[in-house]
């Protein structure tokens, strides 16, 4: 009879060609490393390891025997997991891939009354960049997308979930609502720093407009939109950015909105990426189309 520890040991001390380092990783003795060794050498009735010094190395045997151990792991693993999650009440999985701006703004809300309406559902969700989010779906690293840029792939069909416009956002100047003066864009054209780059889609045609209009203007790219903010805050410059991204800093009072005129400012979208339709990504889909 073979004992799962057995395996789970041999594979370890396969990768390491060690037992003392086996026993550190699996918090065993070194006495029982060799036991669990023994006995599957036993129960297979060949050797698996060949000693050298303090090392060991596979034999011919062990080798052929290790992909055998490891797929006898995974398949124990799966099940233990499977059943786990039925213990749970989910008798379905979800994998969505999700853009960080999407997880911190509208995420939470789509996620707390789908998962309200739809319990026997576990959701896994994975927060990765935009642009890598349809190689994972294409590649079943996840059943859906929601990407804040289109995607042009024949392999994955891309819907528009909903757009937003955007706001022009500025530091606080410390001034009073009431009394002070608006705030002049092409002030802060000529004067600060323009924070570019934090949204996927939408800065390269933008800055074509821009530079037409302020051809002296002084950029920084800044990829990520969460850090933009903070260094609006700091005074460090403005940007344009969703208005789902700064509506709460701008109630507070922490960011000015500055009218965009003359410009004429293109909207922020979101995607859904599939490659194939199911029971699972169609309720998503549909739960986030009526909550937007």
């Amino acid at each position: 009879m073979m004992n799962t520890s057995w395996l789970r040991t041999f594979v370890v001390a396969a990768k390491y060609e060690n037992y003392h380092k086996t026993s550190e990783i699996l918090f065993l003795s070194q006495p029982t490393v060799s036991v669990h060794i023994k006995q599957l050498e036993k129960a297979v009735g060949v050797k698996l390891f060949s000693k050298s010094g303090r090392n060991v190395h596979l034999t011919p045997y062990g080798r052929e025997f290790l992909n055998h151990a490891k797929s006898i792991l995974n398949i124990m693993d799966d099940s233990l997991v499977t059943i786990d999650r039925l213990r749970q009440g989910y008798f379905q999985e979800l994998t969505v891939a999700v853009s960080p701006l999407v997880a911190a703004t509208y995420l939470p809300y789509w996620m707390k009354q789908f998962v309200k309406a739809h319990a026997q559902i576990e959701v896994v969700i994975e927060v990765m960049e935009s642009e890598i989010i349809p190689d994972a779906i294409v590649q079943g690293k996840a059943d859906l997308g929601l990407s804040r840029m289109e995607s042009k792939r024949l392999e994955v069909t891309c819907e528009k979930l909903y757009e937003e416009p955007l706001k022009v956002v500025c530091p606080h100047d410390g001034g009073d609502a009431e009394s002070s003066l608006p705030i002049d864009l092409e002030q802060l054209m000529r004067e600060e720093l323009l924070l570019t780059h934090n949204h996927p889609e939408y800065w390269e045609n933008m800055m074509i407009e821009i530079k037409s209009i302020y051809p002296h203007v002084k950029t920084m790219k800044v990829s990520q939109v969460h850090v933009t903010k903070r260094f609006i805050e700091e005074g460090i410059g403005f940007s344009f950015l969703p208005r789902s991204i700064v509506k709460k800093e701008i109630i507070e009072g922490r960011i000015l909105e500055v009218k965009p005129a003359p410009l004429s400012l293109p909207k922020a979208a979101t995607y859904a990426i599939t490659k194939h339709k199911s029971e699972e990504t169609s309720k998503f889909i549909e739960t986030v189309k009526r909550l937007v």
